[in-house]
């Protein structure tokens, strides 16, 4: 089992140098990144993800490696809706696209902070109090309706309660200098607008981690595959942002997916904590079963809507900017 110090401290050592790596290499300067680029560093991303897998199938135990698994593609699913959110901050800051890419980096690493801090509430809160989890399940089923039923919730980073508060603290540029957080306004020195992204994705991420956390909570409670899980899908979340504006459209019916997610997961706490004993198939092939349904949901929505295009919803990079952008004349 892959419980001890020396786990957590390799795990974590890996994960701060892919960081490093991503902040020193594949960020290190402002500019635009394709399509092509951006599959290419999905595909390693994912891959770095499974070797974290592997390793845990062999250093630890088939039980684990399949609960790594199966949380790592539900966070992943559920981080393609959080990018949209990206893209309509971006579009509303008007940020440069070459600066999209340190952006991100810095929307990685406060996503890994908040979940950190989650993570660590939600093991002390489940560790103590059980019935917890009958709540944590609930409030997936209702995230679930919500998503399905009345539509995720907008986002209006103008309305950001941090940014509103930091405009009062201090004077923000109206333009970019570069990727730099602070610069010189008439002799005076002042926030600029990229700080002001950073700190609306620093926000949103706890929002965010609010809504993940109890995922995977939902599939494992074991601290180090929950940890694991959620790190290696945010840490992926950068390039797949890229490849999602270009591929938009493939994802129209993806909100009913993550709300078939979340209700399928919900359920799934629910029933396990009330039925300690209770299994569908056998305690490790629950997991396999869960991992398939998961991906078949996450599968089906692209599917349907390949098959059933909507010819009226004619979304592209373009018109997602705008909307973000037009918020500000508001």
């Amino acid at each position: 089992m892959l419980e001890t110090f020396n786990h957590w401290l390799i795990f974590n050592a890996v994960l701060v140098a892919l960081l490093i790596f991503d902040l020193l290499i594949l960020t290190r300067k402002s500019r635009v990144v394709g399509m092509k680029e951006a599959a290419w560093l999905t595909a390693f991303w994912t891959l770095v993800a499974g070797a974290v897998g592997v390793w845990i199938f062999v250093a630890g135990s088939e039980q684990q490696g399949g609960e790594y698994f199966a949380g790592y593609v539900a966070e992943r699913a559920l981080s393609i809706d959080n990018l949209f959110v990206f893209i309509v901050i971006f579009g509303y800051f008007s940020l440069p696209k070459s600066y999209e890419a340190r952006g991100l980096l810095f929307g990685i690493v406060g996503a890994l902070l908040a979940r950190a801090v989650f993570i660590a509430a939600g093991v002390a809160v489940i560790s103590a109090f059980a019935w917890f989890l009958y709540v944590l399940g609930a409030f997936l089923i209702y995230t679930a309706y919500k998503l399905a039923f009345v539509g995720d919730h907008e986002v209006n980073p103008g309305k950001n309660i941090a940014v509103r508060l930091f405009r009062k603290l201090m004077p923000v540029s109206d333009e970019f200098d570069g990727t730099k957080f602070f610069t010189r306004m008439n002799g005076v020195r002042a926030a600029t607008p990229f700080l002001l992204v950073v700190i609306v994705l620093a926000t949103t991420d706890v929002v965010f981690a609010i809504d993940s956390i109890p995922t995977v909570f939902g599939i494992t409670d074991d601290p180090f595959i929950v940890w694991s899980s959620n790190a290696m899908a945010v840490l992926g979340m950068r390039p797949l942002f890229f490849l999602l504006v270009g591929m938009v459209k493939l994802f129209r019916y993806l909100q009913f997916g993550l709300a078939a997610i979340l209700g399928f997961v919900g359920l799934k706490m629910i029933v396990e904590t009330a039925f300690e004993d209770f299994h569908v198939i056998g305690k490790l092939e629950d997991i396999y079963l869960s991992l398939v349904i998961i991906l078949g949901i996450l599968i089906g929505s692209v599917l349907l809507s390949i098959i059933l295009p909507d010819d009226d919803d004619d979304i592209d990079e373009n018109s997602l900017h705008i909307v973000g952008s037009t918020e500000t004349d508001n």
